[in-house]
Order: structure tokens, then sequence, then C-alpha cells
């Protein structure tokens, strides 16, 4: 009697990636699916190879996050040269901070969840703190400024995305109008008069709204000359 044929492993070569492309894949993986679905198993899936495999180019699940995060900031795009004056610096910087956020939506739940540091962000600090000097900022207050702009930004996008990234915008406004219709009208003239803004609470028009709020206030306040 002829035994059953063993299926060959399809599983890759031992030595065949490297931590680039372990990260490249996590951070791809969290992007499509949602950070949740981020695990070594979901991983090694996704490369075809073992879960001991991947410990061998990050050391766990908290390096692999803030390898990714790393990974995808390295995608923001500052206009270059940074303008010259320190408000077009902050709302460039704000702006280009969001448009990265939105293209890896795994990042922000990355931030609110653990530290994260290493020489992009070094980097990224000091080209800013670069232009905001030549503008007569001070470090110490430009600094506080630029995290000012990532802790808006961050919280933004993380309010931005299951509101009016995934899912239609129109969904969104829909879902204001029917909750609104159900309710006694009478009772909410004011709010009625502003039905159709809501919806806008979760786009662009309400990120410049809040940023251009938010640096307006900074360039204005006392004590940041160098």
């Amino acid at each position: 009697m002829n035994q059953p044929v063993k299926p060959r492993s399809t599983r890759r070569p031992r030595g065949s990636l490297s931590r680039q492309q372990v990260v490249e894949a996590a951070l791809q993986l969290a992007d499509q699916d949602g950070l949740e679905a981020l695990s070594m198993l979901t991983l090694a899936r996704r490369l075809d190879c073992g879960v001991m495999t991947i410990y061998g180019y990050v050391d766990n699940k908290e390096d692999l996050l803030d390898a990714i995060a790393l990974r995808g900031l390295a995608d923001v795009r500052l206009p270059h040269p940074l303008p010259a004056e320190p408000r077009a610096v902050l709302m460039a910087w704000g702006r280009a901070l969001r448009l990265t956020l939105l293209q890896h939506p795994s990042l922000p739940m990355v931030f609110l969840s653990q530290a994260v540091i290493g020489p992009g962000i070094f980097q990224g600090i000091e080209a800013l703190l670069g232009a905001l000097g030549r503008a007569g900022v001070s470090a110490t207050f430009g600094v506080h400024a630029i995290y000012a702009v990532v802790i808006y930004g961050a919280g933004f996008v993380a309010w931005e995305l299951p509101r009016t990234r995934r899912q239609p915008e129109s969904e969104y406004a829909a879902a204001w109008r029917r909750e609104f219709a159900s309710l006694s009208q009478e009772r909410f003239p004011i709010t009625a008069s502003v039905l159709d803004e809501l919806p806008r609470l979760a786009g662009e028009q309400q990120f410049e709204f809040g940023l251009a709020a938010l640096v307006d206030g900074l360039v204005n306040a006392p004590h940041q000359s160098a």
C-alpha cells in the first residue's frame, strides 16, 4: 500500500529575511487589517515563516511596534526648504504629519499605547528646530511647539479614522442626520442651525481649524524668542 506523500514545506529558507522586511510586512499588515490584527503569528503567516523566526529580528511585540512606528514616520515629507516663518513651519509640520498618519493608520494607535523614540525622530526634531531657530524661536520653546503639534495631529487622526476614513463621509453625515431626526427637534433649535456642519468635524476642514488655532496660539505666546 502506497504511503501518502507528505507535502513539502513552503516556508522560506532560514536566513532569507531581514529586519527591514519583517518591519515592512508588519507595518503593511497593521495598516491594512488594524493594529489589533498584528501578532507574531499573523506576521509569521504573512512572511511564510515560523513564529520563532520573527524573534530573530525583533525582541518582542513592543520592539516590533516601535520599529513600525519609526518606519512609518520615515514617510513624513516636509517642504524643502522649510518655510522662513514660524507659523508656516508649524503648519507645514502638522499637515505633513497628518498625511503620513492617514497613510499609516496604525501609527496613531501605536503612539497612544507606547513611547516611540529613535534616530529618525531626532532628525525630524533637528530639522524643525533649525528652521524655527532661523526665525528667532528658541530651541526650548520650539521643541514644545513641535510636540504640541504632534499630540494634536496624532489625537486628531485617531478621532478622524473611524468617522470619515474607515467609512464614507456620506455615512458619517447620514448618521448625524438620522440621530437628529429621531429627537424632538424643537428642543435643539441652535443645533439644528449647524446640523450640516457636524459631519465636517472629522475631516480636513476641522483639522485645519484646530491646527491654525493651536499654531496661532503658539507663535503669539510670550518667551518664545531665542
